[in-house]
């Protein structure tokens, strides 16, 4: 009879369960990747043998993951739910892997270690991480099964029966159907020193080195066949289980940038990754290093003690320059590090779990009474078995100290948005939502032009971006934001009609590109959308695969979990405990080690807890500079109780304070992020300073460089600045009247059961395009020209404009962007230039800048010269975002360069974001040029905003071609066919000219202005 397992693995086992499915409930939604898995087992749920999924980017073949993990999801989800599967599939995976490290630990440790450390395998912090931030479960199948799999491995190769070989192909079937980065990398960090350990304990370690190593080396040669055989069939098992895998990848592979990740930083110089991807995986195991390390430096450990240092070295990611050099600039840039961190973690959970044995029940515990009593015994082992504990319920929580994800999203009324009005027959897209846009699309057939695994992107303007998903463009720089707006200004390229925003961050992009709020949805979603998107085609592309392909895709991953359940089934009574004798583990010894490792546990504990005192002690008002640099900071986080503190007292209270900043809004006071902070110290007293704070605000739309000086006064001890000097101009009428035109787009909802559409056909408002000429600005190619309304109806414009060259080949085409007014009043005239951009960073020579820059531009290069060109614009009736409020005053041109103003709001809305256009016309009043300035603070009712603006210098600009009316189009139409009675002008008369200084010629200005609370909505 083989000997009963310990019963502290069943402890294990409850607690894990008890723990972990408690803290499920409340994190699933928090971490990074539950949901992507939730969304493939959504597929497999649906379409079981199709591999294409349409629902992300344009389309994208799942084959490109292992599905097992998925198509347990998808299986289980019939009886509960998705949740339900993916919270049954992880929990099943951990308490396997906690059978798997008691298994795997008793190669190491005797039985009763393992025992204790399959308990502190529930609460490592590397797992509890994994689960509960992280989310990744097709990792936790594969460690799981990877260390069951190790102990038959040793076995065939210590003992060489085929039990063994069968159990543990069965075992490492299912690995590789789950993760196989885990399966290959686990054939060389772990299955490799396991078959040498193997080795060498059938040789012995006895004796001198040479002999020891000679013997294993001769016995490894008289084994050979055992070698060939088990990796020849785990090479066969790991190709044809996952076959389709290694097809696509060959036959289909995907280019594209490499996405940067926190792993790969130098984690001295970024911190925060160092916290994140090294301290917090390993957590208690940082303090027990050296008795690990000196359990593991010993003859018999030794191929898993260069395992071991070889993975937490790797996991430093670019600290050093070593685990560049040993994987390969390639390998460095795709893989993301921490996962070495993690199997390092795992290979440190017998050892530490040999430790606490020691600890609770063994010589460790006799050695400290003895010597030091048993009061500090209790207090000893109280602190570590409290340390444990309390890492684990601080991971758990991590969320409540630093947000990962935003807050939860009810996905229904979106859902049910989606639904109505055949909304679906567009792809949309999420702002703001973090990883919960995968839960969106779990439960929506709706397409997106989005996705959440970035390994199957297919649009060219994200594959050339390091940007894993359009959904966190902006904390991704210059390479999201700009990736972004190329979807926003040519969404009929994706058929991308809906927007759902979270993040007010988006809202000026979003106007200002020509996107309407379409209305706020119950959940507090605000819902944008673009008109004139054409539907999606009845038939989408894909690539297909060979049905052969399919079916093997289908059920072989399945037949893999099939056959280990069977094999583990019959081999039940033999399989928890291992039939090899105890192990010693002699390598620590507590009457010698004792030392170094409660010193090294120390030196960890006083640097920790040193760090955490200075921050919660240091005052940042000790210091000027830096109690400006700290003002700034908590400015830039909205910290406002925290900037409140840095005023002298009794200066300025609160709620005054906050008041004050509520009534302001613009672009840099709501979407300003600080980029760039300096101090220059200008006049220095005693108990006075005065200094420049220099600083670069980064905005959707703009960046600003401002200079601010500050007064900074000492009060006893403490340093303060004094509070702003807000505007408290006082508008001349306390009421404004304002007569308002109401219109609403009913469309043609009937009150049925059949399938209708709100809005499913508009009225096309008539336009005329006034004039439209080709320049050419450097090497830049710029459309440019005036479009009027002359319908009775407001007009929402798509104004798009195609090159040719001069054999009438089409060269590009693209849609006006900021620089024109979208909706448009009847009979109003309205300016617009369209400028030609490409996708950047795609070729190699290209080099991405450093920092976001939200006009970084990149003109499109032209193999042909554009010589002409034709201007299509589009109209749909428009029923908000017309504020026309708003007018330019005390306007005056500086010498021949600047024109200075004023922006004047008179009507009953804050306007938060102001943009004027102008319209530069030669002496004959015709269109020369237009440009845009966006005004950084907002202006409030009956109050004004300065702003300044640089004359363009005309000598640069040619003109290449005028347009004629030929090539015009409106509403699909030529113009000429109805507006061919309309004698073409260059633009009615208007007295609103501003001459422009020495013959230049005349400017017009128009006030676009964002809302962003309006009064009527």
């Amino acid at each position: 009879m083989p000997p009963k397992a310990d019963r502290l693995l069943f402890v294990a086992l409850i607690v894990a369960v008890l723990f972990h499915g408690s803290a499920l409930v409340y994190t699933i939604d928090k971490t990074y990747d539950a949901f992507v898995h939730i969304f493939f087992g959504d597929h497999y749920a649906r379409l079981w043998f199709e591999p294409w999924e349409y629902r992300w980017y344009t389309g994208f073949p799942v084959i490109s993951y292992p599905p097992l993990s998925h198509q347990l999801i998808a299986f289980l989800s019939k009886i509960g739910g998705l949740k339900f599967g993916f919270g049954v599939v992880i929990l099943s995976a951990l308490c396997f892997f906690i059978v798997g490290i008691y298994r795997f630990s008793q190669l190491w440790v005797p039985k009763r270690s393992a025992g204790y450390a399959a308990l502190f395998a529930v609460v490592a912090s590397s797992i509890v991480q994994t689960i509960h931030i992280y989310g990744q479960l097709p990792t936790m199948i594969g460690i799981a099964c990877l260390t069951n799999a190790l102990p038959e491995v040793y076995g065939y190769f210590r003992t060489e029966q085929k039990r063994y070989l069968v159990t543990g192909l069965a075992i490492l079937g299912v690995t590789v159907a789950s993760h196989h980065v885990t399966t290959i990398f686990g054939m060389v960090f772990f299955i490799a020193p396991i078959i040498a350990t193997a080795l060498l304990d059938q040789v012995g370690v006895e004796g001198s080195f040479f002999k020891v190593a000679k013997d294993a080396i001769v016995l490894a040669f008289t084994k050979w066949k055992l070698i060939v055989t088990f990796f020849l069939i785990a090479g066969i098992e790991i190709v044809l289980i996952i076959f389709p895998y290694w097809f696509w990848s060959k036959t289909d592979p995907i280019t594209q940038v490499s996405i940067p990740h926190g792993s790969r930083d130098s984690f001295i110089e970024v911190t925060s990754s160092g916290l994140m991807f090294f301290i917090i995986p390993l957590g208690f195991t940082l303090l027990m290093l050296p008795y690990i390390f000196r359990s593991l430096y010993t003859r018999r450990t030794i191929f898993l003690a260069l395992s071991f240092s070889l993975l937490l070295l790797l996991g430093t990611g670019g600290t050093t320059p070593i685990p560049k050099l040993l994987l390969g600039k390639n390998a460095f840039e795709i893989l993301t590090l921490d996962r070495f961190t993690f199997w390092a973690s795992v290979i440190a959970i017998p050892f530490v779990g040999d430790f606490f044995k020691r600890l609770v029940e063994g010589d460790i515990r006799e050695r400290i009474i003895g010597r030091y009593g048993k009061k500090m015994y209790r207090f000893m082992s109280v602190l570590m078995i409290g340390l444990v504990g309390f890492q684990a319920l601080l991971i758990v929580d991590f969320h409540k100290l630093r947000a990962l994800q935003p807050s939860s999203v009810d996905i229904q009324p979106i859902l049910s948005f989606l639904e109505r009005d055949q909304h679906d027959r567009w792809r949309f897209m999420t702002l703001g939502f973090g990883d919960q846009m995968a839960w969106l699309s779990a439960n929506t057939m709706a397409l997106s032009i989005d996705g959440n695994y970035h390994s199957a992107r297919r649009v060219p303007e994200m594959t050339s971006q390091p940007l894993e998903r359009l959904e966190n463009s902006k904390f991704k720089g210059v390479q999201g934001i700009g990736s972004l707006q190329q979807f926003l200004t040519i969404p009929e390229k994706y058929h991308l009609k809906f927007i759902f925003s979270n993040d007010k961050f988006y809202d000026p992009i979003l106007y200002f590109a020509g996107w309407e709020r379409l209305q706020r949805l119950e959940n507090g979603i605000m819902v944008w959308q673009k008109h004139d998107v054409p539907t999606l085609p009845s038939v989408l592309p894909q690539r297909d695969m060979p049905v052969v392909q399919k079916r093997m895709w289908g059920i072989l991953p399945l037949c893999a979990f099939l056959v280990m359940l069977t094999v583990l089934y019959y081999y039940r009574r033999v399989f928890l405990s291992s039939a090899f004798p105890d192990v010693e583990n002699r390598g620590y010894n507590a009457h010698q080690d004792n030392r170094w490792l409660y010193s090294w546990m120390a030196a960890v504990l006083i640097i920790a807890g040193g760090f955490w005192l200075k921050a919660l002690l240091t005052s940042y008002q000790k210091d000027p500079v830096f109690l400006v640099k700290s003002y700034y900071n908590a400015l830039d986080f909205k910290r406002f109780k925290e900037v409140h503190s840095y005023f002298p007292p009794h200066s300025i209270g609160f709620d005054d304070y906050v008041l004050q900043l509520s009534v302001r809004d613009g672009l840099l006071a709501s979407y300003g992020k600080l980029d760039a902070f300096s101090v220059k110290i200008l006049e220095k007293q005693p108990t006075q300073m005065r200094v420049l704070a220099i600083t670069d605000w980064v905005t959707p739309l703009e960046r600003y460089h401002q200079e601010t000086e500050h007064t900074v006064v000492k009060i006893g001890t403490d340093w303060f600045i004094e509070p702003p000097i807000f505007d408290q101009a006082i508008p001349p009428d306390e009421h404004i009247e304002k007569g308002v035109l109401g219109l609403h787009s009913q469309g043609k909802r009937k009150i049925t059961t059949a399938t209708t559409e709100h809005d499913d056909v508009l009225d096309r408002p008539e336009l005329h395009i006034l004039s439209a000429k080709l320049m050419k600005i450097d090497s830049q190619y710029v459309v440019v020209g005036e479009i009027q309304n002359i319908d009775h109806l407001p007009a929402h414009l798509t104004i798009e404009a195609q090159l040719f060259d001069k054999q009438r080949r089409k060269l590009v085409s693209y849609n006006a962007k900021y620089v024109a007014m979208h909706n448009v009043l009847p009979k109003e005239i309205v300016p617009f230039r369209i400028e030609f951009e490409e996708t950047a960073w795609v070729k190699e020579e290209d080099k991405n800048p450093l920092k976001f820059n939200p006009t970084e531009f990149t003109a499109y290069r032209f193999t042909h010269q554009p010589t002409e060109f034709r201007l299509f614009a589009r109209a749909v009736v428009a029923d908000r975002d017309m504020y026309r409020d708003a007018g330019v005053q005390q306007i005056k041109v500086v010498g021949t360069q600047k024109i200075k103003g004023e922006v004047y709001n008179h009507g009953i809305d804050e306007i938060s974001v102001p943009q004027l256009l102008f319209t530069y016309y030669d002496q004959a009043q015709t269109v020369r040029w237009v440009d845009h300035l966006f005004l950084k603070e907002g202006v409030r009712q009956q109050a004004k905003q300065v702003f300044e603006k640089k004359l363009p210098n005309f000598d640069q600009i040619r003109l290449v071609r005028a347009g004629t009316i030929n090539d015009f189009f409106v509403n699909g139409l030529p113009q000429s066919s109805f507006l061919n009675h309309i004698t073409m002008v260059n633009r009615p008369s208007n007295d609103g000219l501003l001459p422009l200084p020495t013959q230049q010629g005349y400017v017009r200005f128009l006030v676009n202005a964002y809302i962003g609370n309006p009064t009527l909505y």
